[in-house]
C-alpha cells in the first residue's frame, strides 16, 4: 500500500517537474528577455534605480560596465556567477545583461551565456550555453549533470531578475512618498 502511495505521488509530481523548467533557448543558446512595467516613475529616476539595482545584484568587476548611456536609457554589463560544485571543480557562468529603460518600464536581455569549468590543478574547459544545454540530450550521467547545471543557471538568472525588479519597486515606493 505504501509503495502505491509513493507511485501516485510521483505520477502527480511528474508533470510539474517536466514542465517546470523555465530555461529559455533561442538559436541553440540560453537567452532571457522580457519587459517589466513599473508605476509612475520618471525615465531618469527609473534609469538610476535600474542602474543601482544592477550594481547591487549582478556580480561583476567595476570595469565590466560596457555601456552606461543615460541619454538613450541603455545599460549593459558583463556579469558572472559561481555554480555549486564539488571541491575539485570550479564552475563560473559569464553573461551579458543589457537593459533599456523607457517611460513606464524597462526591457532586459541576458545573452552571451557561457560556462568556464576549472579543475583544481588541472585543465580549464569553456563551453557555450548551447553546448551545455545540448548535454541534456545525451544519456546517462552526462545528461543528469548537464540538467543540474542548466537548472542551477536558470534558478540563478531568475533570482537575479527578481532581485533587480524588487529593488526597483522599493525605489519606486520611496520616490512616490
Amino acid at each position: 500500500m505504501e509503495s502505491i502511495k509513493k507511485l501516485l505521488r510521483l505520477l502527480f509530481l511528474f508533470p510539474i517537474v517536466a514542465y517546470g523548467q523555465t530555461v529559455h533557448i533561442d538559436d541553440d543558446r540560453i537567452v532571457y528577455k522580457g519587459t517589466v512595467k513599473v508605476g509612475q516613475i520618471s525615465k531618469d529616476n527609473l534609469y538610476e534605480s535600474v542602474k543601482q539595482a544592477i550594481y547591487d545584484n549582478v556580480s561583476r568587476s567595476k570595469k565590466n560596465t560596457l555601456l552606461d548611456d543615460k541619454t538613450n536609457g541603455r545599460i549593459a554589463v558583463k556579469g558572472k556567477m559561481k555554480l555549486t560544485t564539488p571541491y575539485h571543480l570550479v564552475r563560473t557562468v559569464g553573461f551579458l545583461l543589457e537593459v533599456v529603460v523607457d517611460d513606464g518600464g524597462y526591457k532586459y536581455r541576458i545573452d552571451s551565456v557561457y560556462m568556464v569549468q576549472v579543475e583544481r590543478g588541472g585543465k580549464t574547459v569553456k563551453a557555450r550555453s548551447g553546448d551545455v544545454y545540448k548535454g541534456i540530450e545525451a544519456t546517462g550521467p552526462e545528461s543528469v549533470e548537464a540538467e543540474k547545471i542548466v537548472n542551477e543557471i536558470d534558478l540563478k538568472f531568475q533570482k537575479m531578475l527578481v532581485l533587480i525588479k524588487s529593488d526597483i519597486r522599493k525605489e519606486e515606493v520611496v520616490q512616490s512618498k
